[in-house]
């Protein structure tokens, strides 16, 4: 699991280590056409997952799986779909005044809550607002003042007179089926991609306030918009969607079913596959990737994913890791291109970076990794750490250092874990680590809670740009889980998010992360290769690089 997304988004996230394991299961007593293909009678997945959803409420979801699940049982005016953005619940594209401060969207007719009440522009309106209300506590709203979302920075800043007075948020219903959104400056290229992430649904204000305190505790304290609902869910089990047939595009979502098993050892996962009772793996770890392709070799895939692994290091209730010199040491000291290569054995690449290669171009048609391709490399010799660890000690004043890794539970995790802690400890003697293993929702929990001293994350995408690797590394951003704090980086950040010239924006971004890095803001780990098996008869399920983490609305299986 990982924090979003998307983002991720993967999430990673937070954590990060998302890892969807899908299967699919049909029928072949009978069967429809589609075209030159034939369609099992029975459209159902089986899938299996190596964690349950953290949370169903919008508000809060801020890892991959929680917001995955959201993307497939509610729809925004946006969807990504096959790496484009699509038109959602927005009939087509908005018109958009001169100045691009001004976007004016109509929704499509006919769309409808399940409970058969239509979606209205005061859905949004409601919805938007309700994202930005501090009552709600929300753990993702920064991504409106990261669009420039008119007066969304001031709403969310707890010293600005306009904290919390989100009926100043720059959107407005004009009738029942007009939505305008107005921006501090011009929007910037991702937002339309934005739309189609959960913090940006609309939401009923008459069943949240009914609802209260059990809204998004459960499948029945949810209305459904999407592609598919929620009919069950067993915390901890798993849990199972069903076709939406009141989603405006019903009629080319072909899955009837999909069913969700919670099961954390790959092991027993790869016993479903090999005796058909799933049909496709994702994420596989380096040794059973290696049998499946011996055994299922026209099988097994791979691909890059736009996941970025890290470790967050906490600077707030840890004051040696405040020491720049110790930070640098537990940097050098880990020696990534063996851990992708022998551990990981997915296409997985060692990084030096925050912003993934092959991720987005910027205005000269390169890619953001070009100006440093492998990243800011730092010399990752036993030498090298050796000698920043003693000056650590020398300038803290200690002689040994007790620490703990926050993970996410797992037997993948665990190898990964005690990987990254023998690196550290036999190179930096007199520091000891302690792995704590917690399931992904109370992992969650402790890592907001700066319960930790390292912890084991990564983040997948919101939108497709760069900022959505950096702005959540600002001092006090709720994301920033290291609790760094850099005010060059916060002011390249902040100029950025407000530079008009494409090309000065972009030279702030990659400036911006060479100082992250470089202070050892957190400690980057690998870019996620992945690796997954699927029959042949499953057809048109996705693992895009940025959208949900896994699409199940083109999915389909053939009579076999």
């Amino acid at each position: 699991m990982m924090t979003r997304k998307t983002k991720f988004r993967l999430s990673v996230s937070l954590f990060l280590s998302l890892v969807l394991i899908l299967s699919a299961c049909g029928s072949s007593t009978s069967s429809k056409n589609t075209g030159s293909v034939q369609l099992a009678a029975k459209q159902q997945l089986n899938l299996t997952t190596t964690s349950d959803i953290p949370t169903l409420n919008y508000t809060q979801a801020t890892d991959t799986q929680s917001t995955n699940t959201l993307e497939m049982v509610n729809s925004g005016l946006t969807r990504m779909h096959d790496g484009k953005v699509e038109w959602d619940l927005a009939a087509g594209a908005p018109k958009v005044s001169a100045d691009k401060k001004t976007y004016t969207f109509t929704l499509r007719k006919g769309i409808k809550w399940s409970d058969g009440k239509p979606v209205t522009a005061q859905d949004f309106v409601f919805g938007w607002h309700y994202e930005n209300d501090p009552k709600a506590k929300p753990a993702y709203n920064f991504l409106y003042a990261s669009a420039s979302i008119k007066n969304a920075a001031k709403i969310q800043n707890p010293k600005d007179p306009m904290y919390g007075k989100y009926n100043n948020l720059g959107i407005k219903a004009i009738g029942t089926d007009q939505v305008q959104i107005t921006f501090d400056q011009p929007a910037p290229p991702f937002f339309l991609s934005l739309l189609s992430t959960p913090g940006f649904f609309p939401q009923r204000q008459d069943f949240v306030t009914k609802q209260g305190a059990n809204f998004a505790q459960g499948p029945q304290n949810l209305l459904y918009d999407g592609p598919f609902k929620l009919q069950s869910w067993s915390k901890g089990s798993g849990w199972t969607y069903v076709k939406n047939k009141d989603y405006w595009n019903a009629s080319k979502i072909h899955l009837t079913q999909v069913n969700f098993k919670v099961i954390t050892v790959e092991a027993t996962r790869i016993n479903l596959y090999k005796t058909g009772a799933s049909d496709a793996i994702e994420n596989l770890s380096g040794d059973f990737t290696d049998q499946l392709k011996k055994t299922n070799p026209g099988e097994v895939h791979s691909g890059l994913t736009s996941t970025t692994r890290f470790l967050y290091v906490n600077q707030k209730t840890n004051k040696y890791l405040r020491n720049l010199s110790l930070r640098k040491a537990l940097n050098e000291s880990i020696d990534r291109e063996s851990f992708v290569k022998t551990l990981m054995n997915n296409g997985s690449v060692a990084s030096h970076f925050a912003v993934p290669q092959d991720f987005v171009k910027g205005p000269d048609g390169k890619d953001f990794r070009s100006v440093a391709p492998k990243g800011y490399l730092i010399d990752e010799s036993t030498k090298q750490a050796q000698s920043d660890w003693n000056t650590a000690k020398k300038e803290l004043g200690i002689k040994t250092l007790n620490l703990t890794l926050l993970t996410q539970d797992g037997d993948q995790l665990k190898n990964w874990d005690q990987y990254l802690v023998s690196q550290i400890e036999s190179k930096l003697k007199g520091v000891q680590i302690k792995i704590n293993q917690q399931p992904f929702a109370n992992f969650l929990k402790l890592q907001t809670g700066f319960n930790f001293d390292l912890s084991y994350g990564g983040w997948a995408p919101d939108y497709q740009d760069p900022m959505t690797y950096l702005d959540m590394f600002t001092t006090d951003q709720p994301e920033n889980s290291s609790a760094w704090s850099n005010k060059s980086y916060d002011k390249l950040i902040a100029d950025a998010q407000t530079q008009t010239n494409l090309t000065t924006r972009w030279d702030d971004l990659q400036s911006a992360e060479k100082i992250l890095i470089q202070d050892v803001g957190i400690i980057p780990i690998d870019q996620d290769g992945q690796v997954w098996v699927q029959k042949p008869y499953v057809k048109g399920l996705q693992y895009p690089i940025y959208g949900p983490t896994v699409d199940l609305t083109g999915a389909y299986i053939l009579k076999h």
